[in-house]
């Protein structure tokens, strides 16, 4: 996997974070992505990344192998699953509960991001923002300019290919041709893909959930930077740790937290944890912006 080649925009001041946000809120096109830290590969979905990586070459088909464990033993746990060969909404309903998947989360809410980046703010470390244009990345990677939506070919083989199980030193492109026809696709497809899902949880809403569903990396020749190697449609803006806490509590003050974000008892409990823990002291509001 390749390293992230797109230059950063260090926000150094406040007042940059907030012009930030002021510039990509009147870009309703752009999509979202927060992180509390910096990463090595910071656009790679969870199953691809290196903690995921096989060391042990006997079992190499970890993806495989999430997917049908979670398909064994979910319907044991809940009634809300999808069909067995509902491939895409079986992704949905794991990276939901925190499974690894190839999915990556964004989000049409530039403030929803900017929490997701800054709601660790006493681990003491940087955080980033990173903004999409998604409707460029489907160009670059497949030649449409538009967001997939289900049913769409393209989709349904990216989210069917774990189960080729594929061996990253074998020969897997007759597999992978035989989907790719009998999806509807001439060609394999190669890039990620920008989508909206279809909406089955409450914080999906409440988060203006999107997402981007990614093939097998190549050492790095077909992931996200890779592909839009230009700042008009990606960029990435570092958030120091100092201002962390100032950004959580102005961004409560808009009526993002923890509860709006995951309005279920699991973001309640959070919330209610928070406040008689972690509870900011001197804590100072800053001037309006001013843009």
């Amino acid at each position: 996997m390749n390293t992230n080649k797109t230059m950063p925009y260090d926000a150094d001041e406040i007042r940059e974070i907030y012009r930030v946000i002021k510039i990509a809120t009147t870009h309703s096109t752009w999509w979202f992505r927060g992180h509390t830290e910096t990463y090595k590969n910071p656009l790679t979905p969870k199953i691809f990344r290196d903690e995921y990586i096989p060391k042990n070459v006997v079992r190499p088909e970890t993806e495989s192998d999430v997917i049908k464990e979670f398909k064994r033993v979910a319907p044991a746990l809940t009634q809300n699953i999808p069909n067995q060969d509902d491939h895409c909404n079986w992704l949905f309903l794991m990276q939901h509960h925190g499974a690894p998947t190839r999915l990556l989360d964004w989000t049409e809410n530039a403030l929803v991001a900017l929490y997701f980046a800054v709601e660790n703010f006493e681990d003491g470390k940087d955080g980033e923002l990173w903004a999409i244009s998604p409707y460029f990345l489907n160009k670059e990677g497949y030649g449409f300019n538009e967001i997939a939506i289900q049913p769409n070919e393209i989709l349904q083989y990216l989210a069917t290919e774990p189960y080729l199980a594929i061996r990253p030193a074998s020969n897997n492109q007759e597999k992978q041709e035989k989907l790719a026809e009998k999806c509807g696709l001439s060609e394999i497809p190669q890039y990620p893909l920008d989508l909206y899902p279809t909406m089955k949880f409450s914080r999906m809403v409440a988060q203006l959930s999107t997402f981007t569903i990614h093939p097998i990396p190549h050492q790095g020749k077909n992931t996200i930077p890779d592909l839009l190697t230009d700042k008009k449609y990606l960029n990435r803006y570092l958030i120091p740790q100092y201002y962390k806490l100032n950004l959580i509590n102005d961004l409560k003050s808009l009526g993002i937290s923890r509860r709006t974000l995951f309005p279920d008892l699991d973001g309640l409990s959070k919330t209610i944890k928070d406040a008689l823990f972690h509870t900011p002291s001197g804590y100072n509001p800053p001037n309006p912006p001013e843009f």
